[in-house]
């Protein structure tokens, strides 16, 4: 099942019509808006079912909207005039607020900035976007009797083609705003929640409570302060007063001899943000990607690079570590081209040594130290903003390149992220096979333009 396409019918056409005029925003806009939203809430939706709390919540969400009816039959009605349709709003307002409370306002943004309208109309439109979503899940849940495990994996299983469904310069962002980098990586794998079901005729054995007695308070006139005069008792204090200056000790004796010589040598910098997602080996969905002209397993890149007998030179940072960096290679320019505070932004790198499985975004082992001492050099500049852009030959159809493109650089992006790097400060984005540096009439031409550049936004 495709639900995005069923989504996409029912909303683009004459909804999309008499929704423009009811918010009074152009027909060709709403339709951009109405595009991305359908993507945008679904992809929330994922996330929140991925877990049992947020299956649960969906699962209450849907059934209190098949118990109203059918939204779907409904809808020529609610869009029939500016008093129905505000009352449809207000529903589907109320509608995201218990399924992405969070993240309301912020794709409302995104799809304000996206589709040119306003933000109040974006806020209407994701307003008419979800109770749809959730009537088409209900005809789901009723006619094939899904429990809330069974709704978490038709969601879930929409994963695949989120991307594919998503208009292409809307996908960065997307991402960003839903906090999906770490999920779209994850293996997909059907969930299993427990169904806390209660039988009804279960009956339950109370005991009664003993009764308690009122009994009198008594108070002893034993004289505690003499006994304690009396023999050779140790204080109480003395005890954890041993202990403590015990520890005291320890620690005084550790620094005193420990060699911090080498926790300075060996220390890396420290993460530049207190929440970093933790994305290694990135496996993203990969079917029907384009096949390579090159029939190797690996899609290697010939940019210029520093050779074997490069001499090897040490880059200091700011942070006072230092890069051992083979002259002339990516990051070697990168770093001395942050050094020179007269170098302007906008500058464009293109990485190398940086290559990929073939047809995949999955990166050959080796390739990451590329991108890992990239993030050092991130963190000792933690102004510095990037926006990387994946590129491909042009084998295979163009769609396909893009999308495998943009993969590839949401993978280098997801690995900067698993090294300490905020995630806001690295853009993305895939141009396919546009923009070629070489003929793509020759092999090593083809695998020059098989590339990630990566463009200094910020300094």
């Amino acid at each position: 099942m495709n639900l995005f396409e069923e989504l996409r019918e029912l909303l683009v056409g004459e909804v999309a019509s008499k929704a423009a005029n009811l918010i009074g925003e152009k027909e060709d806009k709403v339709k951009i808006a109405l595009e991305g939203l359908v993507p945008t809430f679904v992809g929330g939706l994922m996330k929140r079912a991925s877990n049992e709390a947020g299956a649960t919540t969906l699962m209450n969400v849907v059934k209190k909207g098949t118990t109203e009816g059918s939204i779907i039959e409904q809808l020529d009605d609610l869009l029939k005039n500016r008093e129905s349709f505000a009352g449809f709003v207000e529903k589907g307002n109320s509608v995201v607020s218990m399924l992405l409370p969070d993240k309301k306002s912020s794709i409302a943004t995104m799809i304000s900035q996206f589709a040119g309208v306003r933000n109040s109309s974006a806020t209407s439109l994701l307003s008419v976007v979800a109770p749809l979503v959730v009537g088409k899940l209900g005809n789901l849940v009723n006619s094939q009797g899904l429990d809330k495990t069974g709704l978490a994996n038709v969601i879930l299983d929409q994963r695949s083609i989120l991307l594919d469904e998503t208009p292409e310069n809307l996908q960065p962002k997307m991402i960003d705003v839903l906090g999906l980098a770490t999920f779209m990586s994850e293996e997909i794998k059907p969930v299993q929640f427990a169904t806390g079901t209660i039988k009804s005729n279960t009956t339950q054995t109370i005991t009664p409570k003993k009764t308690v007695e009122n009994r009198p308070v008594t108070y002893s006139d034993k004289d505690y302060d003499a006994e304690e005069g009396a023999g050779m008792s140790i204080p109480k204090w003395l005890l954890p007063t041993f202990f403590i200056a015990l520890v005291i000790g320890g620690v005084g004796y550790f620094a005193a001899t420990y060699d911090w010589s080498k926790l300075r040598d060996n220390s890396t910098t420290e993460a530049d943000t207190s929440q970093t997602e933790q994305v290694t080996n990135v496996q993203i969905d990969t079917t029907n990607l384009p096949k390579d002209t090159i029939k190797s397993k690996i899609d290697s890149t010939i940019v210029p690079a520093a050779t074997s007998t490069a001499k090897t030179m040490g880059v200091s940072l700011p942070n006072g570590q230092k890069l051992d960096l083979a002259e002339g290679t990516f990051n070697y320019k990168f770093a001395k081209y942050l050094t020179d505070t007269s170098a302007k932004v906008n500058q464009t790198f293109t990485f190398d040594n940086l290559n990929f499985e073939s047809n995949t975004p999955n990166l050959v082992s080796g390739s990451d130290k590329t991108v890992q001492d990239l993030a050092k050099i991130m963190s000792a500049y933690p102004r510095v903003q990037l926006k990387l852009t994946g590129y491909t030959d042009n084998a295979g159809d163009s769609l396909q390149n893009r999308k495998l493109s943009l993969k590839r650089a949401f993978a280098v992006k997801n690995l900067l992220v698993a090294n300490g790097i905020k995630d806001l400060r690295i853009d993305f984005t895939g141009k396919g096979s546009s923009n070629p540096i070489a003929s793509n009439a020759t092999e090593e031409g083809k695998s020059k333009n098989r590339r990630i550049e990566v463009k200094v936004v910020k300094k």
